[in-house]
């Protein structure tokens, strides 16, 4: 029975010893006990204001509450717990007073800041300006898809393996033009179709028609070299290049699709646009909240002295709760 109700004791008990160790200021000789005590432990004493609000907690957190002598014992056992804590050390262990601070901070959030908090609401008029403002990070970039012919001939190959290379590729592209791949839908459509299969050398791409799949208009590293994206992004849809010598061989692209850039409809955007909206709006909120109480609290912070500190310094992972919330 005593165990049952220990999490509370620590939760409560020693939150409210935090409180009082940090706001009250330290006083000579044992404080007087009030006389209405029903028990005391230590130089706490519980009354009978105290076993009410015990009684009325425990009714209205759906736990039972048991006769008033039993709830009294029950009160004293937790606060002797906590009293025996506190004279272990317990109490001052770095670990405990976070775990502490969590709490008060945590009903702080819950008593001054996440009603508000939940009223913060993004109206149309703001959407839509914020829509104008920034509408460029929403466009679409321009997007070419591309499909490769490659036989491999390095700096190394000698002359007789680049042309039987070049060669290889111009009866691919022979064969390809004779007998152009249907097109439709899948990776393969408008590419080289079976001809990559059977005379392409780039293991990614040979058993899907050569397709390279879709490439940004303004993408600077790909996994082609320069001159034949250049190449590539120089074709009309459709249309594909002869043959072209690189670095590692030689290569036949072809542009299978293209697709336009330009501004996307605030439609599309309006709903994670209001989302980061009503984040931005909350954290504002928070962090004024957190300036205020700051300012209140008269807290003073000397860097300069901090920065001659030496520590374990790791770097901090991308924020992921509101600002008051305990770590």
């Amino acid at each position: 029975m005593l165990l049952r109700f220990l999490p509370r004791a620590i939760a409560l008990c020693a939150t409210a010893c935090l409180v009082s160790q940090c706001e009250k200021p330290a006083t000579t000789g044992a404080p007087a006990i009030p006389k209405d005590a029903l028990a005391t432990v230590g130089a706490q004493a519980i009354t009978e204001k105290d076993l009410i609000q015990e009684a009325e907690w425990r009714k209205a957190n759906h736990q039972a509450v048991p006769a008033a002598p039993e709830l009294l014992k029950e009160m004293a056992n937790r606060l002797a717990l906590v009293e025996k804590a506190k004279q272990s050390g317990i109490a001052d262990d770095p670990e405990t007073q976070r775990s502490i601070q969590s709490i008060i901070i945590a009903r702080l959030r819950e008593k001054q800041i996440d009603a508000e908090v939940a009223k913060v609401t993004v109206s149309d008029d703001e959407l839509k300006a914020a829509y104008d403002s920034r509408s460029a990070e929403f466009a679409r970039k321009p997007l070419d898809r591309f499909a490769i012919l490659f036989q491999a001939a390095d700096a190394k190959a000698s002359d007789a393996r680049k042309a039987e290379a070049k060669k290889g590729l111009e009866d691919a592209i022979a064969l390809a033009d004779a007998a152009p791949a249907p097109g439709g839908r899948g990776p393969a459509a408008g590419g080289f179709g079976q001809v990559a299969a059977q005379h392409s050398e780039d293991q990614v791409t040979r058993y899907r028609g050569g397709d390279l799949g879709w490439i940004e208009g303004d993408a600077k590293e790909t996994r082609l070299p320069v001159n034949v994206l250049e190449a590539g992004r120089a074709l009309e849809k459709g249309k594909r290049s002869g043959v072209i010598e690189a670095a590692d061989g030689f290569y036949v692209i072809m542009k299978t699709d293209a697709r336009a850039g330009g501004a996307r409809p605030m439609e599309e955007v309006a709903d994670n646009l209001r989302q980061q909206i009503l984040r931005d709006k909350r954290r504002a909120l928070e962090e004024q909240f957190l300036a205020d109480a700051m300012q209140s609290s008269k807290a003073s912070i000397n860097a300069d002295a901090a920065a001659k500190v030496t520590l374990p310094v790791t770097p901090a992972p991308a924020p992921a709760a509101p600002v008051l919330s305990p770590p």
